[in-house]
């Protein structure tokens, strides 16, 4: 039996602070919290600490890459 545990990586951060994710995304912390409560970054709290996913960001960037590209009018 794997452990669960084993397969996670711990080279690259699951989760980030708020300040962390406004600098990878340069937002204002405003922006940043509209970004959650859209749901458009999914986070979580840890007793008074709220943490983002990495993975919400990365699939956020991709969202809007794909995005531009489509109004650009070229393939995503």
């Amino acid at each position: 039996m794997s452990n669960p545990v084993a397969a996670i990586s711990l080279e690259a951060p699951l989760v980030a602070s708020p300040n962390q994710a406004m600098r990878i995304l340069q937002v204002s912390r405003r922006k940043l919290y509209e970004l959650i409560n859209a749901d458009e970054l999914r986070s979580y709290t840890e007793g008074k600490a709220r943490r983002i996913t990495v993975e919400s960001i990365d699939a956020y960037i991709k969202r809007r890459l794909a995005a531009e590209a489509q109004r650009r009018g070229r393939a995503a």
